[in-house]
C-alpha cells in the first residue's frame, strides 16, 4: 500500500516493536471474563480506543503469562479509524507487542478518496507500511484518485464520546 498510496497506513509516532504506553479503553454491551483461558470477551456495540479507534460486534482480548494484553481479535462488522484513514473488514487481529493489524474477510482501507482492497491486509503500525495480499484467484485492487479530498469531521483525538459516535455513524 505504502508504495501505491503513501500514508495509507495506521501509523503512530513511536518505537517499532514497543507496546504503546497508552491504556486501551473498551466499551460494550456485555463483558465475559475467563481467567483460566486468559481471555476477556466483549459483545455488542464494541468500541476500542487506543491510538486508533476500532468498532466491532465482538472483541476477544487475550493476555500473556505476565497479565499483559497480547492479542486483540475483533469479529463482525469491523471498522477502524485513525485521522483520515478508515478500514473495514469482517475480522481484525491486533498483535499489540509487534504492533501489527491483520484485516481479513473482505478488508478495505480508504484514505481520503484512495481505496485498496484484497483478501488480507496487514498494517505495520510503527513502520508506516502495509501489505495487501490476494488469494484463491482473487486480485488486489487499488483506486488512486488524482485529487485528494479528505473530509474534515472536527473530532478531537482521544475523545471517547466522539469515538463512540463515529462508530455508530459508520454502520
Amino acid at each position: 500500500i505504502g508504495a501505491l498510496t503513501p500514508g495509507v497506513t495506521f501509523a503512530q509516532n513511536g518505537q517499532a516493536g514497543a507496546a504503546p504506553k497508552k491504556p486501551i479503553n473498551i466499551t460494550s454491551d456485555k463483558m465475559e471474563a475467563d481467567k483460566g483461558a486468559s481471555v476477556v470477551v466483549f459483545k455488542g456495540n464494541v468500541v476500542v480506543v487506543e491510538d486508533f479507534t476500532l468498532c466491532s460486534n465482538e472483541l476477544y482480548v487475550y493476555y500473556d503469562d505476565n497479565k499483559e494484553v497480547k492479542d486483540i481479535v475483533a469479529d463482525g462488522d469491523v471498522r477502524i479509524f485513525q485521522q483520515d484513514k478508515t478500514a473495514t473488514a469482517g475480522k481484525a487481529s491486533y498483535d499489540r507487542k509487534n504492533r501489527t493489524l491483520v484485516l481479513t474477510e473482505d478488508p478495505k482501507v480508504v484514505q481520503c478518496t484512495d481505496t485498496v482492497k484484497g483478501d488480507k491486509i496487514t498494517v505495520y503500525l510503527d513502520e508506516d507500511r502495509a501489505m495487501v495480499e490476494s488469494g484463491g484467484g482473487g486480485r488486489v485492487r487499488a483506486v488512486i484518485m488524482p485529487e485528494k479530498k479528505c473530509a474534515e469531521d472536527g473530532k478531537t483525538a482521544g475523545d471517547a464520546t466522539s469515538e463512540e459516535t463515529r462508530c455508530k455513524r459508520s454502520r
